[in-house]
């Protein structure tokens, strides 16, 4: 063999093997087959990602089987992850942390959005502020959520009012409480987005504030407001599944950024009108997150710490933040 031979025979293999590393590297992640049963909300917008994923047959495609729960409360939540009923919980970050602290070990493997809901009033209503709800009736989806300690915290530094002592609360999931606001029962409620976007497009209702303003307004880091938490257990046995599944969550951003007709689409299975769809899809398409980032665990910190300032200990239901709830390894 020629010396020229020679060097375009090696110059071909050495080719070869940088293509078949550089497509190893690239490969997309691949599952083990197994069957990832998460759990959620139907009438939430965390209904989205397991839609999008069964209609593009993303499991299939990432090597893993996606099942789904549904859950009423945290009490059913709780139960599920710890039965080892579920693998997964779409969630938000302090309800999960409760559920960690009560010694239910999850790892936050994926974000999805930041803070979503809002507080509605009638449109006709006088109410400016937080500080305008004094004597009035409200309406909460639970007294140990996020979304009600954060509105004391706001009230409590900007208008020295304690919204727990100063109003009247009633208590009940988000599809009831749009009744009794329907019905004339509250003055303002809190209201889940993919709620709120029908009862603001009907005209009847505006926005008195939004979670994530109120929490801007006290100078939090943006950080995901619900997360995709796998049993700890699970993850350790199935880290393929785990990468699988963030990967495919990753797909689904892009299509929840951009495809119009999944909005259509699951808007009309939730009975949504279509100025209802489009403001519904326009509000979380700014609020969606792709991946985790090293300084949320810190801002979730930051968070807890305001939170337990107001409400204690007593009413969050633990005093200590769990470290590092968000995993950066799997994405």
């Amino acid at each position: 063999m020629s010396g020229t031979k020679r060097l375009l025979r090696a110059a071909a293999v050495a080719l070869l093997a940088v293509s078949t590393t550089y497509s190893g590297a690239d490969a997309a992640p691949k599952g083990d087959g197994g069957t990832i049963r998460m759990m959620l909300n139907p009438a939430g917008t965390m209904s989205f990602p397991p839609f999008v994923i069964k209609k593009f047959k993303l499991d299939e495609k990432y090597g893993f089987k996606l099942e789904t729960i549904n859950y009423t409360n945290a009490n059913t939540a709780t139960a599920a992850m710890q039965s080892k009923s579920a693998e997964m919980i779409v969630y938000e970050w302090l309800a999960t942390a409760r559920i960690i602290d009560g010694g239910i070990p999850i790892v936050g493997v994926a974000p999805f959005m930041t803070y979503v809901n809002t507080v509605l009033e009638p449109a006709d209503s006088t109410i400016k502020t937080l500080a305008d709800l004094k004597g009035k009736k409200l309406g909460v989806h639970s007294k140990t959520s996020y979304d009600w300690m954060i509105m004391q915290a706001a009230a409590k530094q900007k208008y020295n009012i304690d919204l727990a002592k100063e109003v009247s609360i009633q208590e009940a999931a988000a599809p009831l409480l749009r009744g009794s606001i329907d019905q004339g029962q509250l003055d303002a409620t809190q209201m889940w987005n993919s709620l709120a976007a029908d009862m603001l497009a009907s005209g009847k209702y505006k926005t008195l504030v939004t979670i994530r303003s109120i929490t801007e307004d006290l100078g939090i880091p943006t950080a995901p407001y619900l997360f995709f938490g796998m049993r700890a257990d699970y993850v350790k046995e199935h880290p393929d599944n785990v990468k699988a599944f963030v990967a495919a969550y990753q797909e689904v951003y892009e299509i929840l950024k951009t495809n119009d007709e999944v909005w259509e689409e699951r808007g009309q299975q939730m009975k949504l009108s279509p100025e209802g769809i489009k403001n519904f899809r326009d509000q979380v398409r700014r609020d969606l997150v792709k991946t985790f980032t090293p300084e949320m665990n810190g801002a979730l910190q930051k968070t807890f710490d305001i939170v337990l300032k107001v409400a204690g200990p007593e009413m969050i239901g633990f005093s200590k933040m769990p470290p590092n709830m968000l995993s950066l390894d799997y994405q």
